[in-house]
């Protein structure tokens, strides 16, 4: 057995066939039935039954692939910290969109500056899909909202609680968030997000009645709309230097105003956890700066 049959054994777990598997990693669809059945033959077991069509996974070989995939990760770990030192290495990261444009950036930037040479590679989702991407180790660690339940094998390591507010155009009219909600259309942050599933519950919760017009999946998208007019919204406080545009009024949403706890999602054994506390660390530098930063111009 060596460390590229085992990707190639995670490629076809992740993408449903032989063939698809082949065209992501670049093995002809021979390749990699070869690959499998002298991996079946050195093991003894059968890792996919090939009655069905594609063949799936055994319940040994779904099993066989969750070692895998440790197995990796930790191969991965111990390879990057070999070639670029102990507080090096290469970590796969997940984030929640809201994250992306603004936290996360300026959390890398400050890792960068540190000097590390930790090389990061993002992706965005819910967080409920980058739970799942941890749980199956295809992602490191995960920036997400706080989930629901705790999940058996993962750690969530909070670093920030945010406040919800709402947002809307400065021509718009209303003393209160809920006057403002339901007087204008409503700008939906996706729903399927958690903090889109906070916003619900106190709506329901205070019996307040929106006309929803359109749904974006971006917070980006969102601050756009209604900076141009058309509707208010409930996403997430910015602070510091990632303030709304200044045509945006802002008014917190709720009494006391309801809150969201980001953090960070891993595995409770991960081999790169000492990458995974450089960017907590990183996350929490940056947060407090910019609650220092807000402090001091309600202030001034």
């Amino acid at each position: 057995m060596d460390i590229r049959t085992l990707y190639t054994l995670i490629a076809i777990a992740d993408h449903g066939s032989f063939a698809e598997a082949g065209n992501t990693i670049g093995l002809s669809l021979s390749a990699v039935s070869m690959q499998v059945r002298a991996l079946e033959d050195e093991l003894g077991i059968t890792i996919f039954d090939r009655s069905r069509r594609p063949p799936i996974l055994t319940d040994t070989g779904l099993a066989l692939v969750h070692r895998a995939r440790d197995l990796i990760a930790h191969w991965e770990s111990m390879s990057a910290s070999l070639k670029k030192g102990t507080s090096a290495g290469l970590l796969k990261l997940g984030s929640v969109h809201t994250c992306v444009s603004g936290v996360l950036p300026l959390a890398l930037r400050h890792l960068q500056k540190q000097g590390h040479g930790l090389e990061v590679h993002v992706t965005t989702g819910l967080t409920h899909d980058l739970e799942r991407a941890i749980y199956h180790r295809q992602l490191d660690v995960a920036i997400v909202t706080e989930p629901d339940a705790p999940r058996s094998g993962l750690d969530f390591l909070p670093f920030v609680e945010e406040e919800l507010v709402v947002i809307a155009h400065r021509s718009v009219k209303g003393a209160s968030d809920q006057e403002i909600l339901e007087q204008t259309p409503y700008v939906r942050f996706n729903r399927s997000a958690r903090v889109g599933h906070l916003v619900q519950e106190e709506m329901v919760r205070r019996r307040i009645t929106v006309r929803s017009t359109m749904e974006i999946d971006n917070l980006e998208g969102v601050i756009a709309m209604v900076a141009n007019g058309l509707g208010a919204s409930v996403v997430p406080a910015r602070r510091g230097r990632n303030e709304f545009p200044p045509g945006i009024r802002v008014i917190p949403f709720g009494s006391p105003t309801v809150t969201r706890r980001l953090g960070i999602l891993a595995p409770k054994e991960n081999p790169r956890s000492h990458l995974s506390q450089l960017l907590l660390e990183a996350l929490k530098s940056v947060c407090a700066g910019q609650h220092a930063l807000t402090e001091k111009a309600g202030s001034g």
